[in-house]
């Protein structure tokens, strides 16, 4: 945190005012595909994160200066662009849009954002990013922070509308509302939420990016929503079904198509992997756990096809050893990263022979994040 105000200060000048903010990312455990369904998914806040630091100034205007893209940009309060400008930092504009048409007077501020979150990889920078802006400018400019439900549906407003993301609440919600040591099971229709026990012991959660872009990620991500649309409307010529997720084994027949068969019982039995996986979390059975996690990615190999050979060879290799009771693709897929429940003593191990196969077999490395579960969005206390 020094050599973050070190630069704050080099940038924008010496002040003994500054305010400093923290939004972790967060990975969804449990729970793949269907939070656009409007299913339970089990995400937790992680220790990898956002940081801002932030001083108001008098003038009616933001400086951002970000540690991982190059520049400084500028918005002026009184005359802001009402279309994003393909820019990172669309995402404070769109947060600030929001706050000012909802009777929040932003003020001006000089901020440094940097990141311990590798872009692109499926950990939710973007919504930790719109979180920690709406908590901050919030803070600001009325002394609290906001409802954190309203601030989780806002933001995903913000990124469906303003950023033209179609995404669900999941991410928003969960760094939002993080809770030490608890992961969160989310009903993502209803909002409905428990904070459920996440006590590892003596295994921790590893967090390992492929480094493989996700290039085709947001079209199939299109075109699994799409497919998931279809298989409901021909169950509902069929019987009273509300969603996928409701579907049954039996419905697969239903469904002469054989690759929405596939979409359709990933819906249903990832549906009941999370409810199995809380349960093994509450009596604190991590290996039946770390079994729910090796279903989950088998059926996202298999049924709902989002996988790619890089995240198929980690859980493989993974899953070869004692010390790693359970791993799977977790988010969007085709890239990105993979989560592993991985005995602590044994962890650096692991990594160290995964660097080597990884790297063998595609010709470059594997990243890997020691992770632990975080509280929410908050203003850092130093």
């Amino acid at each position: 945190m020094k050599k973050q105000a070190a630069l704050f200060q080099e940038l924008f000048g010496h002040s003994n005012n500054l305010q400093t903010y923290f939004c972790p990312g967060r990975v969804n455990l449990i729970g793949e595909h269907i939070d656009y369904l409007g299913g339970l998914v089990l995400p937790t806040a992680i220790s990898l994160g956002i940081t801002a630091i932030c001083r108001p100034n008098s003038e009616r205007e933001i400086r951002l200066y970000s540690t991982d893209f190059v520049g400084t940009s500028s918005l002026n309060l009184d005359d802001l662009s009402n279309s994003k400008q393909n820019h990172w930092s669309d995402f404070v504009l769109g947060v600030i849009l929001h706050l000012q048409q909802n009777g929040v007077e932003v003020q001006g501020c000089d901020i440094l954002v940097s990141s311990t979150l590798p872009k692109a990889s499926g950990l939710s920078s973007s919504a930790a990013l719109e979180v920690l802006c709406y908590y901050m400018f919030y803070h600001v400019a009325i002394g609290n922070g906001p409802d954190r439900v309203q601030m989780a549906l806002d933001c995903q407003k913000i990124e469906n509308e303003f950023i033209g993301v179609n995404c669900g609440i999941m991410d928003q919600f969960a760094v939002a509302n993080g809770k030490t040591n608890h992961a969160i099971i989310l009903d993502c229709n209803t909002l409905k939420n428990e904070p459920i026990p996440l006590n590892l012991g003596s295994y921790s959660l590893l967090i390992i990016n492929s480094n493989k872009p996700r290039t085709l990620a947001e079209s199939a991500y299109n075109q699994r929503r799409a497919e998931c649309d279809k298989a409901l409307q021909i169950l509902k010529q069929h019987r009273e079904v509300t969603n996928l997720i409701n579907a049954k084994e039996e419905d697969l027949k239903l469904l002469e198509n054989e690759v929405l068969q596939r979409r359709t019982k990933h819906a249903f039995t990832e549906q009941q992997r999370v409810l199995n996986s809380k349960l093994a979390l509450v009596k604190g059975d991590l290996k039946e756990f770390g079994k729910f996690l090796n279903d989950s990615h088998y059926s996202l190999r298999h049924d709902y096809n989002v996988s790619c050979t890089e995240l198929d060879f980690i859980v493989d290799q993974l899953n070869k050893s004692e010390y790693c009771l359970g791993a799977r693709m977790t988010g969007a897929g085709f890239g990105g990263c993979c989560i592993a429940l991985i005995d602590t003593n044994h962890s650096k191990e692991l990594q160290s022979q995964l660097m080597i196969s990884y790297t063998k077999c595609f010709g470059f490395p594997p990243s890997f994040y020691n992770t632990s579960s975080s509280g929410g969005v908050h203003k850092v206390t130093l």
